[in-house]
């Protein structure tokens, strides 16, 4: 039998189990042996575990994503914004221009081209 990525699905999932044996009840002792026994004698079984679990993981990373970077806006970005615009001096050069537009009056040579960076 060829390991597969269902294979390592069902090991994941059953360490977890066995890590909610060690700091629960007893009863979770059946499950992981349970999880890994169907998954890899029933392969059809299996695969749907591991389509099930592809699919969980794929909501809570859309969900957490989510999550982490509203907390990321309000709790950090938005105070560092606010306190900006507290404490920025008010005589600054760039606040009496309209726009950060400059003209350049160049014409581009073949050199320009060669080396853009």
């Amino acid at each position: 039998m060829k390991w597969q990525a269902k294979h390592t699905s069902l090991v994941v999932i059953a360490a977890g189990f066995a890590v909610l044996y060690l700091f629960s009840r007893k009863e979770w002792l059946l499950t992981p042996i349970g999880v890994c026994f169907i998954g890899f004698i029933l392969g059809p079984v299996g695969d749907l575990i591991h389509i099930i679990w592809l699919q969980l993981a794929k909501v809570l990373g859309y969900i957490n994503s989510r999550i982490i970077l509203s907390i990321l806006f309000f709790l950090l970005l938005s105070p560092l914004a606010l306190f900006r615009k507290l404490f920025q001096p008010k005589n600054q050069p760039y606040q009496s221009l309209k726009s950060f537009f400059t003209t350049r009056n160049h014409v581009y040579t073949k050199e320009d081209l060669q080396t853009p960076w």
